[in-house]
């Protein structure tokens, strides 16, 4: 589901030599082993490196910058962000900011990236975060075109998602329609179980009255078969019980399985006791399988109720938001990410990103973010 992402984590080297109380190295040189260490893949040491920079400049963006870093390459992304951000917030001058923007518009879409098998819903918000990190890069500097590239393929993930969200939806809604149909089943069940119940207790009347004479044993034999095939309806709507798609919902069904299961052994019960004429032992173990199948009945129903309440109208709002920001730019970005994209280099794009980006000019060259399997090192002159 994912989608090519240009991922470009930039590192800035601080070139003033002040001198740093306690150490017998600069600030710069201190940032300077620690990019050292970065550049060869010795991420933790370079992490240790930015710390004992930050220890003695707790206001350096550019330590915070390059800590960030590390800690992205080394797969910690709740920390990189976390650098970014407070990088950004010290941070004065746009062009660093919009390169801290970039980069936490990548943290936010890895941390998605990894939610997108377990909790989609989750992803899409990080892939939203994502987006807006991207749109604030580019009102920051315009001409950073790795960003609009991203923006645009994260959009695409972000419409993926929502594509598959959608999918769930509506297979969970013909999962609740089979199983509305079983209770219907299930409840004329109950309705022949119940007339059975009743039969039994008219002919225990009759033969409380005339014995076994007037076709007692026949209207018994007869009321054998109709329970032997009531027993056989029960087990075969407990056989083709309709299954949740999701595992978390296999503890839901068990209790209806579990009371279907037992009405079967008791309507089995009532059926071999008819068999034997012994009329009164049949009519409790009837009595027993309306009550599990009543039991069945009402565990169903809670079910249903507990599934009704979890989409409130908050979350279908927030999923509305988000399918806006996967079509469109918000309109106060839309030039500077014009500006940018039209410096892609032009190759095919999906029909899908197209949509995404329905509001760029008709004329514009296809493009494609392609990935890049290094990362930029920037060295700036502060």
């Amino acid at each position: 589901m994912s989608g090519r992402i240009k991922y470009i984590v930039f590192i800035f080297c601080v070139l003033s030599f002040l001198p740093v109380q306690g150490y017998g190295k600069t600030l710069a040189g201190l940032v300077k082993d620690g990019n050292k260490s970065y550049n060869a893949g010795d991420y933790d040491t370079a992490v240790a490196s930015y710390d004992r920079a930050l220890t003695e400049d707790p206001d350096s963006p550019y330590a915070y910058f390059n800590k960030g870093a590390a800690l992205y390459k080394k797969g910690d992304y709740t920390g990189a962000k976390e650098a970014f951000e407070t990088a950004a917030l010290k941070g004065m001058d746009p062009h660093f900011e919009a390169e801290t923007r970039f980069n936490l518009g990548n943290t936010e879409y890895k941390e998605a990236e990894a939610l997108m098998e377990t909790d989609l819903q989750k992803a899409l918000e990080g892939c939203s975060e994502s987006v807006g990190h991207f749109q604030e890069a580019l009102r920051l500097d315009p001409d950073m075109k790795e960003a609009a590239q991203n923006m645009e393929m994260v959009r695409l993930v972000m419409k993926n998602i929502l594509d598959e969200i959608q999918k769930q939806e509506e297979s969970g809604r013909e999962e609740q329609e089979k199983k509305e149909q079983a209770a219907e089943k299930l409840k004329e069940i109950i309705k022949e179980q119940e007339s059975a119940l009743e039969e039994n207790r008219q002919l225990q009347k009759e033969q409380a009255e005339k014995g076994n004479s007037g076709g007692i044993e026949k209207k018994t034999q007869d009321l054998a078969d109709k329970q032997h095939a009531i027993r056989d309806k029960t087990e075969a709507l407990s056989k083709e019980w309709p299954k949740d798609s999701g595992q978390d919902n296999a503890s839901d069904e068990a209790p209806v399985l579990k009371h279907l299961e037992n009405a079967v052994k008791e309507q089995d019960a009532a059926g071999g006791n008819l068999d034997l004429n012994n009329i009164k032992e049949a009519e409790k173990n009837q009595d027993d399988a309306i009550e599990e199948l009543k039991e069945a009945l009402d565990s169903l129903e809670e079910d249903g109720n507990k599934g009704a309440g979890k989409e409130d109208k908050d979350q279908q709002d927030k999923q509305q938001g988000q399918q806006q920001q996967a079509s469109s730019p918000d309109e106060s970005q839309k030039d500077a990410s014009d500006q940018a994209q039209e410096q892609v280099s032009a190759a095919e794009v999906s029909d899908d990103a197209r949509d995404i980006l329905n509001d760029e000019k008709e004329n514009k060259e296809k493009r494609r973010a392609v990935a890049i399997g290094g990362y930029k090192e920037v060295e700036k002159d502060w």
